[in-house]
C-alpha cells in the first residue's frame, strides 16, 4: 500500500509468478521449487520423538510441556469452532474467524516446534518441523529481503493513516478494528524480515 495511492514498483520472483512490492527495482531472481512436503506435525510425533532420540532430561520436559499447551489450546480451537458455528450475528462470526485462523496456525506451529526440539539438532526430522536458522542468503535474495521490510514498514505509516480518517467510525463498524489487525500483522512481517537480514547476511 502507497502513499497518494500511487502504485509501488514491484519485482517479479522468478519461478514463482508473485509480484514483491518494493521502491526500487531488484535482480529478478531464480528461487527452486519446494521440496516434497513432509508429513504434518502432531504432538503424538513429538512424544515418540523423544523415545526415537533419547533427548535429555530437560528436553523431555521442554517439549512435554510444549505438547500439554498445544493440547490445552486444542481444547481452545473447538470452543471458537462452536461458537464460529453457532453465532447468528455476521460482525461475532467475521471476527471469530479471524481468530480461528491464527489459532489454527498457532496450533500447528507449537506441533511443529516440539517435533523440531524432539528431534534435535543432529538429525533430519521425518516430519515437518520449524528449520533450523537459515544459511547465509545470496546477496540478491539478502537485498530483496532488505526492500521488503522498508516496503512493510512503509506499508504500516500508509495504515496508521488510514486509521486515522477512519475514527469516525470507530463506534459504529468494525473497519478500524480490522486495520488494527492489518498493522499488528504488519510490524509482525517486518520482524521477521529483519530476522532474516540479521542472520542470513553472509560475512
Amino acid at each position: 500500500m502507497e502513499e497518494n495511492g500511487k502504485e509501488g514498483s514491484a519485482t517479479r520472483l522468478g519461478g514463482t509468478g508473485a509480484r514483491v512490492p518494493g521502491r526500487g527495482q531488484v535482480e529478478t531472481l531464480d528461487i527452486a521449487p519446494e521440496s516434497e512436503a513432509l508429513p504434518e506435525a502432531t504432538f503424538d510425533a513429538a512424544i515418540d520423538a523423544l523415545q526415537t532420540t533419547g533427548a535429555s532430561v530437560g528436553m523431555r520436559k521442554l517439549v512435554e510441556i510444549i505438547v500439554r499447551h498445544g493440547r490445552e489450546e486444542g481444547a481452545l480451537l473447538a470452543r471458537y469452532e462452536e461458537i464460529s458455528t453457532k453465532a447468528t450475528d455476521d460482525s461475532v462470526r467475521y471476527l471469530v474467524n479471524l481468530i480461528l485462523e491464527d489459532e489454527h496456525r498457532h496450533h500447528q506451529l507449537l506441533a511443529e516446534l516440539s517435533n523440531a526440539m524432539a528431534w534435535g539438532l543432529a538429525t533430519q526430522p521425518p516430519t515437518s518441523t520449524v528449520p533450523r536458522l537459515p544459511m547465509a542468503m545470496n546477496r540478491n535474495l539478502w537485498e530483496q529481503t532488505k526492500l521488503l521490510r522498508k516496503s512493510e514498514q512503509a506499508d504500516y505509516r500508509a495504515l496508521r493513516r488510514i486509521r486515522m480518517r477512519l475514527r469516525p467510525f470507530a463506534d459504529t463498524t468494525l473497519w478500524v478494528l480490522v486495520v488494527d489487525l492489518m498493522l499488528l500483522d504488519t510490524k509482525k512481517h517486518a520482524t521477521m524480515l529483519r530476522f532474516l537480514e540479521r542472520h542470513g547476511k553472509n560475512p
